[in-house]
């Protein structure tokens, strides 16, 4: 464990870098954070190439910071496209701002393409596969289908994408729209272009849509546990103009515990990850994940 981390900072923020430069890209998600962590943290010195440097001045952890700037310069800005997820299960808006804040800051770019919310506040009373067994799927996200590969009739499951209202109620709506207000604030200043929403059925989305000032144009459903995506979904963003994807991503990507053995004293306050395309030939130049983390009340000093 970097030392400077246990002791000195209430509130960290850890970039993984370029994760595709240490042969982590392209698995699942939880995969990907956790030993992409694992490497920031914990990674041995003496190698060349582990190159973490501490911002203590802002209480980051980066590692490969000079390799990731190398590849978001190699091209124009305008030739690259740069999306980043948040995946969030506590209720703060000072966490959406911390998130987008450390994306601008740690990528060195005045805005980004699009931000896709994730925002899960009953996912740890859920059943979420550690980082060994895991089957989220990659999660880069497509053009979503409207049927997936059959599912397994021996092991039904509920559909995730027609149960977030059930599962999170009116208050979840109530949150929901607070935190999507936040990011509303990054796109009208065009420090985001684009917005998303993850996971949302029909019903939650139309009533976000319906208060929104800057509309959300992508929506990801993930069809882990479920063979289609809802009639209603479907239509409602076709007749929104929004763009349906597919994904693969658990609702909690890294269990407390898993993160509590990187950074003991330390518990996840969110989590996002960037991934940089070039324009025209729609390939993957850099990916990596950021996680804002802070002090446990508990912790000892």
């Amino acid at each position: 464990m970097i030392p400077c981390i246990t002791n000195k900072y209430q509130n960290v923020v850890i970039s993984t870098g370029n994760i595709i430069n240490n042969e982590l890209g392209q698995r699942k998600s939880n995969e990907e954070l956790y030993d992409g962590l694992k490497i920031t943290l914990h990674g041995d010195p003496n190698v060349d190439r582990v190159v973490v440097e501490i911002d203590e001045r802002h209480g980051r952890v980066q590692h490969a910071t000079q390799e990731l700037t190398n590849r978001l310069t190699e091209n124009q800005r305008c030739e690259i496209s740069i999306g980043a997820k948040i995946f969030l299960n506590t209720n703060s808006t000072v966490y959406i701002e911390q998130a987008v804040e450390a994306l601008l800051n740690i990528l060195n770019v005045t805005h980004v393409d699009n931000v896709v919310l994730a925002y899960h506040p009953n996912a740890a009373s859920g059943t979420t596969l550690p980082v060994a067994n895991a089957t989220a799927e990659s999660t880069t996200p497509t053009a979503a289908p409207a049927v997936k590969s059959p599912c397994s009739e021996a092991n039904p499951a509920p559909s995730s994408v027609a149960s977030w209202s059930l599962r999170n109620g009116a208050s979840g709506v109530t949150e929901l729209k607070e935190l999507y207000r936040s990011l509303e604030q990054y796109a009208l200043n065009q420090k985001i272009t684009q917005l998303g929403i993850a996971d949302l059925d029909a019903e939650a989305l139309a009533e976000l849509h319906k208060t929104a000032s800057v509309a959300p144009t992508i929506a990801q459903v993930n069809l882990s546990t479920c063979c289609r995506v809802p009639t209603e979904l479907q239509e409602f963003c076709a007749a929104h103009d929004i763009q349906l994807n597919t994904h693969g991503d658990p609702e909690l990507l890294l269990p407390e515990e898993q993160f509590s053995a990187l950074a003991p004293g330390y518990t996840i306050d969110w989590s996002l990850r960037y991934q940089v395309h070039v324009r025209c030939r729609g390939v993957l130049t850099a990916k990596g994940y950021i996680v804002g983390a802070s002090r446990s009340p508990n912790a000892s000093a």
